[in-house]
């Protein structure tokens, strides 16, 4: 088995349809940039995913498949192993097209058009998106920043509930702020859900990305049957192009509702690649993960120290989580659109605007840290060359 470990190799992505590499035209009006916005990562694909797809692929049929039993075991052996969390099989529901459809279908059967949905802000932007485009009302709860660390804000949260609140949108580790929230934060959550009839629908699909000295509490540990709880293998092992994503929802009436709104969307299949990929990634890749961590942890404390040591008026936030950097222009004085057309313009570099993720995040900017030292060192003289 192969799993060397080289994050410092240069792979180019360009002209291979890369939504990361080869899309910068359509989003930013220039090709030319270098790409730290969307979250995928420059590193290559762990070996003993790409030999389960490439031992797949010397037979010749592409046919439907159905879950093993292996499929399931890996699941349940991961979350064991690494979050301490023992989920009975019964308990684990799929959505082949991704999180987000699955998040989806878990909004269409817990809640009706004009009620409304809290957020914890900022927060992923398709969370945010799903709520408008369904008819539902989304209420912003915004991060409480203290010493330049967010934290959740419980007693605002139970503040902005309205009666016909349904659902608690969590995004944990919080992506773009990179938080790992305590239990404590987390049990608060589970007692205002209990308290109100909410069901929080938490979407984990960075938590095994975790930096060394955090640790990650599944929201479904604790919440129980009040809990929907989102993970995937996409963003931990590079994979984003074969989704696949696991549901794990304890109460039986909720599995049933969703499995209703599987069976009329007709997801039933799941792709053949994204189906071995998540197996080999599971059973096969921890060692390989281990390595990635550390790397990415050095990338942050690369960008952390470029910038107290180049002062352009950036700050990082501290990052207990992910691959992203939540960077703070507030000290530039600048507005959101005209740092904007100086990274593009003059630096030449591709970050994601922070108001994407709520308007909470006016004043930051998202980087991707999931590439080379060598390429990233470079992204951060572009943004001091922007600012100069």
């Amino acid at each position: 088995m192969d799993l060397t470990f080289d994050f410092d190799a240069a792979i180019s992505r360009r002209n291979t349809d890369s939504y990361k590499w080869d899309g910068n035209e359509q989003l930013f009006g220039r090709a030319d940039l270098l790409p730290f916005w969307v979250a995928d990562m420059d590193f290559a694909t762990p070996q003993p995913i790409l030999d389960a797809i490439r031992n797949r692929v010397d037979h010749p049929v592409l046919g439907y498949g159905f879950r093993s039993d292996t499929y399931f075991s890996v699941i349940q052996s991961w979350l064991s192993d690494r979050h301490d969390w023992a989920v009975p099989r019964e308990w684990l529901m799929f959505c082949p097209p991704g999180s987000i459809v699955g998040i989806q279908g878990i909004v269409e059967v817990l809640s009706k058009a004009g009620d409304s949905i809290i957020a914890p802000t900022p927060t992923y932007g398709p969370l945010m998106d799903i709520v408008a485009q369904n008819g539902r009302h989304l209420i912003r709860n915004p991060l409480r920043e203290v010493d330049g660390r967010f934290e959740l804000n419980v007693g605002d949260l139970e503040r902005r509930l309205r009666p016909d609140t349904r659902l608690l949108m969590l995004c944990s580790p919080n992506n773009p702020v990179g938080r790992v929230f305590t239990e404590d934060e987390l049990q608060s959550l589970a007692d205002i859900a209990d308290e109100h009839d909410l069901v929080v629908v938490s979407d984990e699909v960075h938590s095994d990305l975790v930096m060394p000295g955090h640790r990650h509490v599944p929201f479904g540990v604790i919440g129980g049957n009040r809990s929907v709880t989102v993970i995937s293998p996409n963003k931990t092992f590079n994979t984003a192009g074969i989704p696949q994503a696991t549901l794990v929802i304890p109460d039986e009436k909720i599995r049933r509702r969703l499995q209703s709104f599987l069976d009329r969307m007709q997801l039933n299949h799941d792709s053949t690649f994204g189906a071995l990929g998540m197996i080999a990634a599971y059973r096969e890749c921890r060692p390989w993960l281990e390595k990635l961590i550390a790397y990415i942890h050095s990338n942050h404390r690369l960008v952390e120290d470029y910038f107290k040591h180049n002062d352009c008026g950036v700050r990082k936030a501290p990052a207990e989580a992910t691959y992203l950097a939540w960077l703070d222009f507030r000290r530039t004085g600048l507005e959101q659109d005209e740092i904007m057309d100086r990274l593009v313009n003059v630096g030449g570099v591709g970050l994601y605007s922070g108001i994407d993720f709520g308007e909470e995040g006016r004043g930051f900017f998202r980087m991707n840290l999931a590439c080379p030292k060598a390429l990233l060192s470079k992204g951060l003289e572009r943004i001091s060359k922007a600012l100069e």
